[in-house]
């Protein structure tokens, strides 16, 4: 290898040692690749989530226990609630339909799905939110849609299911569903929103729609509040399903309406059915938030 010099700022010629050239050497390609990476790395931000490929479908070799009403399909974040949960484009297709028919044709599509798959309840939603999922009943697995969806494939969300002491025919004073409290908001992620008494006004009826035909409920009361150990003698809002007599129900209503952290304006009568959405709430150990609503009795 050849001598090499440097000129000095004083013009005159020095020779480089061979080592020291070697450190210049190393010393320049780290600053290339420093800068290669942070180019790579701004770009990659800049591109954004949505411009990243979207990872491959699952593949599984289970068999959809429901025919083409309910079909397994990839849980991507960025489709609809109902598409996560398990429900087909099929589906879907056959519930906005019923949207617009109700009536005969809600029931009829209703005991279509429930035919497909006998756990299927009803189908709950809200409008204006992100609640809108099939509701499951499964009295002798209470909580077997816990992380399953509709197809009973794994799923971290699960299914909003019904408490298995409630009876659906005839129904229960008192219809308690539970869900998940996603922090993607999914599920019944959004529930607790309805500590603001704005966004009650902006979302006052729940509706729960089932073979019998579509239900309304108006929110009653929502409330914090917790489960409580066997030992405390408290008012559990989750035991009322069903009650004894009228001075029971009274007595019900009238702790379910103190609890409501403001007044909702809205009150029930004995008979009145009543649909209660559950999850679960970090303001406290095995914390709940509870949204009470009563239904609306058709004209």
């Amino acid at each position: 290898m050849r001598d090499i010099y440097i000129r000095t700022e004083s013009g005159e010629l020095r020779k480089v040692s061979k080592k020291k050239l070697l450190r210049l050497v190393l010393i320049l390609l780290g600053i290339i690749a420093a800068i290669t990476a942070g180019i790579v790395l701004i770009v990659r931000l800049a591109a954004g989530p949505n411009d990243r490929a979207e990872p491959p479908a699952v593949e599984t070799e289970a068999e959809p226990i429901t025919g083409d009403i309910f079909d397994t399909g990839y849980y991507k974040k960025h489709e609809t609630q109902v598409l996560s949960a398990g429900l087909s484009e099929t589906a879907l297709m056959r519930l906005e339909e019923s949207k617009a028919a109700r009536g005969d044709e809600v029931t009829a599509v209703y005991s279509q799905m429930k035919r497909d798959n006998p756990d299927f309840a009803g189908y709950l939603k809200i409008e204006g939110t992100d609640i809108e999922y099939p509701v499951m009943y499964t009295p002798d697995e209470p909580e077997k849609y816990l992380h399953k969806d509709i197809n009973g494939m794994d799923c971290d969300g699960g299914l909003p299911f019904i408490d298995a002491r409630c009876s659906l025919s005839p129904d229960s004073d008192n219809i308690i569903i539970y869900g998940h409290n996603m922090k993607d908001g999914s599920r019944f992620g959004e529930l607790d929103l309805y500590e603001d008494p704005e966004y009650l006004k902006e979302h006052p009826v729940i509706h729960f729609d089932t073979a019998e035909g579509p239900e309304e409920f108006e929110v009653m009361s929502v409330f914090y509040d917790r489960v409580y150990y066997t030992d405390e003698e408290e008012f559990r809002f989750y035991d009322f399903i069903d009650a004894a007599d009228r001075e029971d129900y009274d007595r019900t209503l009238d702790r379910l309406i103190d609890k409501s952290l403001y007044d909702t304006g809205v009150t029930a009568e004995y008979g009145d059915h009543l649909l209660t959405l559950v999850t679960c709430s970090y303001h406290e150990d095995n914390g709940r938030f509870a949204v009470i609503a009563k239904e609306i009795k058709k004209q």
